[in-house]
């Protein structure tokens, strides 16, 4: 899932060259790849940019790979920005999808600066289950100018995320700084 909102709205394109080169070409036959993005409210079907299960016939999956990696670069070239931020609800929603998998190893990656804003009315409270089974990494974890300004806002941040998530029956909660250690990542949790 990937943040459009503020600062983090010009990263699109970063992110879907990280996904494309190490997310998809890790993908086997049967793995599933749902990408959302993070908007203002982000629980919410029209959220789900692309969804795919890898099919068994190799030219099939190979097919199926290069049209979300189609779909994934007119995403990056897109102009969609959000003014608020609703991490929550986009983790909920990628939750949900993911649990109808029923997949043996389940993993969310988090493109995000992590700071929330949620417009007013909107309420979001994790389940105790909400994330059993899941591990969830934070990548591309931009700092704001308060954070280099006060690298303890930041910390203060993930420590919350971190917080809430575990709490929520999450397997792991990781902070991925480097992308190119993202495939080291999937090898670990499979």
């Amino acid at each position: 899932m990937t943040d459009i909102s503020g600062t983090y709205a010009g990263e699109k394109a970063s992110v879907v060259n990280i996904i494309k080169a190490g997310i998809v070409p890790e993908m086997i036959p049967g793995d599933s790849l749902f990408f959302v993005k993070i908007d203002s409210n982000s629980y919410a079907e029209e959220n789900l940019v692309t969804k795919m299960t890898l099919d068994y016939r190799p030219t099939t999956a190979n097919s199926q790979k290069l049209a979300i990696s189609e779909t994934l670069d007119d995403f990056g070239r897109g102009n969609a920005r959000s003014k608020l931020t609703d991490i929550s609800g986009a983790l909920m929603l990628c939750s949900d999808y993911l649990k109808s998998t029923q997949s043996g190893t389940q993993v969310m990656f988090v493109f995000s600066d992590m700071k929330e804003e949620l417009p007013a009315g909107v309420v979001r409270k994790f389940a105790e289950d909400e994330f059993a089974g899941i591990d969830i990494v934070a990548m591309n974890v931009i700092k704001l100018n308060k954070d280099s300004a006060n690298p303890e806002v930041y910390r203060k941040r993930l420590k919350s995320w971190n917080e809430r998530i575990i709490s929520s029956g999450a397997r792991s909660w990781n902070t991925l700084i480097d992308a190119t250690k993202i495939q080291e990542f999937i090898y670990q949790v499979k």
